[in-house]
């Protein structure tokens, strides 16, 4: 392989998380179709080429994901609320979302970006996160999603994968259901 090779990466990768962004962005206007749109997003998040990282071992990506789930949970109880009782089917469209994100953003989006450094990463797929959830939930919840944003892909670095973001996601997405 020749130094400054051309790589079919170097167009497709960021290619394909434009193509989300927007998706995403756009997903509120897709009605019933925003359920297919998030599977497609997350497709793409789990078979783009991203480098492999090394990672931690399960001890550590159970104790991050606990760390995560625990904020989350502790928020939800200091935040409160009443809700109504929850159809278990109304916990697939959270649940497949969350799962679809964390492919997205930190596999592939901060998986991109790892190679400007880790805090980049972190921040940066952050702040993509929290802007795409800005047509759902408005500019108010914008300092929230970045919070989440920020936890999810400390995570990521810290586990070096994003099973424990994606755990953490889903039981944050479905705390907010119940």
């Amino acid at each position: 392989m020749t130094t400054g090779a051309w790589h079919p990466h170097a167009i497709l990768v960021p290619a394909a998380i434009c193509v989300g962004v927007a998706a995403l962005l756009l997903r509120p206007l897709a009605g019933p179709g925003a359920l297919a749109v998030m599977v497609a997003v997350g497709l793409v998040g789990a078979l783009a080429p991203v480098p492999a990282s090394p990672t931690a071992s399960r001890g550590r990506v159970a104790a991050a994901a606990a760390l995560g789930v625990g904020a989350f949970a502790l928020a939800r109880v200091l935040h409160g609320g009443a809700h109504a009782a929850v159809d278990p089917s109304a916990l697939v469209p959270p649940t497949v979302a969350a799962v679809a994100e964390e492919a997205f953003f930190r596999r592939l989006v901060y998986g991109w970006l790892a190679r400007t450094g880790p805090a980049f990463a972190v921040a940066a797929s952050a702040a993509l996160f929290a802007v795409v959830h800005v047509p759902g939930y408005g500019w108010s919840a914008l300092p929230v999603d970045v919070a989440a944003g920020l936890v999810f892909g400390w995570q990521r670095w810290a586990t070096g994968g994003w099973a424990a973001s994606c755990l953490t996601h889903v039981a944050a997405n479905v705390l907010q259901a119940v």
